[in-house]
């Protein structure tokens, strides 16, 4: 990385467009090894002892940087043949199973339901092809519970809504599994399949079987922050941006007797978590899968039907809530979705020109985006905490980053 960047997100904070950063780089080869950081550990006038620097292992809320690590474990059943990608998931989730499609709602208010008649393949739950749903970009499932069966809504990154994966997830699908897509809540699932194949809880799973084999202390990529000691004082603090500034934001825990969810509800530290994204970069060495698991997830699964609907979704503004630097479809580019992430197709001409095909990025609703190229042999972290989705203020400056760490390959 160089001065001047660092100068750049200095400023940054300076002028409230972040509240602080962690940038880390990791490259096959050994010459990229960054780690920095910048700013403070939170923006609460509470906060003890005051000016706390920010850390690389300083611990974030992962929000969807959580996704990663439950396909890794949901793969590593695979691998061990206790599931296949097109298993038909209805016999481990029946209360995923048992939903309907919802298409939309009669003229005096009645939903449109109809029975699902295509089966949930493994495969769908981690590309977001299953027809799972999050309410906040789904209105219909949002009046189906408020108006018709009354619940809660579950809101995601928060504890509203349920305490157990079914409880909050167990709506209607937005179409038949493998006809569409949409980003949802199937990962929240595929943390409770795991569960349910391995006999035990997605925490230990992940802890046993993903992190002590890289070497990565308990507690250090976790749901459950307040569980660990350790962690008192290096948790970051959460900021929104109201009128331009940003001011301290709390961020509610889930509380320590509800299920993880997989897809959402991690907190960890950036430095433990490119230390999982570098364990891929050469194939052959990864402790966690092997080489041919490794193509599956980051490799694109989509159905030709269902790349259709995700590249129409990327157009425009349709790719404002995403985080991270997306290349215009608009530009040539072409994505498809691997259980990993976002995966370019075709990187187009405008935008970040390091890009190639086979580039996979994704990250988190609070800001955090980190990105994985496996021919050039590189991967990075930008992350910060930021309430609002898809800052487009944040945006730039992980644009920068990347191209950045292109120029120095």
């Amino acid at each position: 990385m160089t001065p001047e960047f660092e100068s750049t997100v200095q400023k940054a904070i300076e002028n409230d467009v972040l509240p602080g950063a962690v940038m880390l780089v990791r490259s096959k080869d050994g010459k990229l090894n960054y780690t920095h950081s910048l700013g403070p550990l939170s923006l609460s006038p509470s906060s003890s002892p005051a000016n706390t620097p920010l850390q690389p292992d300083s611990i974030l809320a992962m929000a969807s940087t959580t996704k990663l690590l439950t396909s890794i474990a949901v793969l590593q059943q695979v691998q061990s043949g206790k599931i296949a990608l097109a298993t038909d998931i209805s016999p481990h989730l029946p209360e995923l199973a048992a939903q309907p499609v919802l298409s939309g709602f009669t003229p005096d208010g009645q939903p449109i339901l109809s029975p699902r008649t295509e089966p949930i393949l493994l495969k769908h739950l981690l590309t977001h092809s299953s027809g799972c749903s999050y309410t906040w970009n789904n209105p219909d499932v949002v009046t189906y519970l408020t108006t018709i069966t009354n619940k809660t809504v579950p809101v995601p990154l928060t504890p509203v809504g349920g305490s157990t994966v079914p409880e909050r997830c167990s709506y209607p699908l937005s179409f038949q599994p493998g006809k569409g897509w949409v980003y949802g809540s199937g990962l929240d699932w595929g943390g409770l399949l795991v569960e349910r194949l391995s006999g035990v809880k997605l925490e230990i799973y992940l802890q046993d079987n993903i992190l002590s084999v890289l070497g990565i202390k308990r507690g250090e990529i976790t749901f459950y922050p307040a569980r660990y000691d350790a962690l008192d004082g290096r948790r970051a603090g959460m900021t929104t941006r109201g009128k331009g500034k940003l001011s301290h934001h709390k961020l509610a825990d889930s509380p320590a007797e509800n299920e993880a969810m997989g897809g959402e509800g991690g907190f960890g530290s950036m430095k433990a978590y490119v230390t999982i994204l570098a364990d891929f970069l050469e194939p052959n060495k990864s402790r966690l899968l092997r080489p041919e698991w490794q193509a599956v997830l980051f490799g694109g699964c989509l159905t030709p039907e269902s790349k259709k609907v995700l590249n129409e979704s990327l157009k425009g503004e349709g790719r404002d809530w995403m985080v991270g630097w997306v290349n215009p479809v608009e530009g040539g580019a072409e994505y498809d979705w691997s259980p990993a992430g976002l995966v370019t197709a075709e990187p187009g001409t405008t935008g970040n020109r390091g890009r190639k095909r086979g580039f996979v990025q994704w990250g988190g609703a609070f800001n955090l985006a980190w990105f994985i190229d496996r021919e050039a042999g590189v991967c990075g972290i930008f992350a910060t905490q930021i309430v609002q989705p898809g800052d487009l203020q944040v945006r730039p400056l992980i644009k920068e980053f990347e191209e950045v760490i292109y120029s120095k390959l």
